[in-house]
């Protein structure tokens, strides 16, 4: 894989419009681009082409303008560093360079990749992006508002695949939990040439060895670019509370709707968690066990007066049916004898 040229000042710069175009609650130009992401594989030599749809969500006529830039992993969160195309795919792509929207119009545009005959086999990772203002000739950088595409090329050839899952558990390697969700964390590594996308389940093992329940290990599809190490973290729940969820106030009330919960989640007693991964071409395995224990004593509590209750009131309502049984027999056999003798 190529590595790619950087510009300290211009990256910076380039990083920073990033951030204040995804993370800017108010957008000069809201723009909608579908798909958020395109997984595609070519040959060396090879042209190809993806259709992009722009909507703009704005009341008023909007231009757009194209522009485009490698990324590459930043940390182990997974989230891109973008970097400014001097090669690579970033130089391959091609897309309309002006668009002009009316309010709320959509258009499909293609995107077109044009992979060398030279391309390294492997993973290349690039973005297209629409802004509302042209970028500049000499360092490829525009001011204003940008969302974008990100672009994750296979170029098929002898392409080594290497890595696996460096740890699993419980995040903060915690054991003792009183209700769910149990919250997991894992580290994989990607030592070879192109990207890696784990699939697998976390299935949960009760203390008997028996499968109870399991949760999608990778519920967002996230890659794992080469060189690099991504974490991720996933959680086990059965039933969450819903978004609008406003959690009672005092002491009793806080005491039942916990329990309530608890009652929803249940579990009880120990549990294994055992991570199974199929990664690569050739699916190859990684697997990793973590064990924890579940008490919701909020739970065991509330149920526990229940069933003291029902046995108490059980108890007295037997009582007192027998008293009222035995009172009615002696009443029966006290009543006197009103046949005549016969004489």
């Amino acid at each position: 894989m190529h590595i790619f040229s950087k510009n300290r000042s211009t990256l910076a710069l380039f990083i920073i419009i990033i951030i204040g175009v995804l993370f800017s609650a108010n957008l000069a130009s809201a723009l909608s681009l579908s798909p958020a992401r395109i997984e595609i594989s070519g040959n060396p030599g090879e042209s190809l082409t993806k259709e992009v749809t722009l909507i703009n969500e704005n009341d008023g006529t909007e231009t757009y303008y194209s522009s485009f830039a490698n990324f590459e992993a930043s940390g182990d969160t997974g989230n891109p560093s973008f970097v400014v195309p001097k090669n690579d795919i970033g130089t391959w792509m091609n897309a309309p360079s002006v668009l002009t929207l009316k309010p709320k119009e959509s258009k499909i545009v293609n995107l077109s990749i044009n992979i060398p005959k030279n391309a390294e086999p492997g993973g290349h990772f690039g973005a297209i992006f629409f802004g509302n203002s042209p970028s500049d000739a000499n360092s490829g950088v525009s001011i204003g508002a940008k969302t974008g595409i990100l672009v994750l090329l296979s170029v098929s050839g002898d392409v080594k695949e290497a890595g696996g899952l460096v740890d699993f558990n419980t995040i903060d390697n915690k054991f003792w939990y009183n209700t769910l969700p149990v919250s997991f964390t894992y580290r994989f590594k990607n030592d070879g040439g192109d990207r890696i996308k784990p699939v697998g389940k976390i299935v949960m093992h009760d203390l008997f060895y028996i499968p109870e329940d399991k949760i999608d290990a990778n519920p967002t599809s996230g890659n794992i670019l080469p060189s690099s190490t991504r974490r991720f973290e996933v959680n086990w729940i059965k039933n969450p509370n819903p978004k609008d969820y406003v959690a009672p106030s005092g002491r009793f009330a806080q005491f039942f709707d916990t329990a309530l919960y608890q009652w929803h989640n249940y579990a009880f007693g120990p549990y294994m968690a055992k991570m199974d991964l199929l990664y690569g071409t050739e699916a190859l395995r990684a697997t990793k066990n973590v064990f924890f224990f579940v008490f919701p004593w909020q739970l065991l509590i509330f149920l526990a007066i229940i069933f003291i209750i029902v046995f108490w009131g059980g108890r007295k309502l037997i009582k007192r049916y027998n008293r009222h049984i035995i009172k009615k027999a002696r009443a029966g056999m006290s009543m006197p004898n009103d046949t005549p003798s016969h004489v």
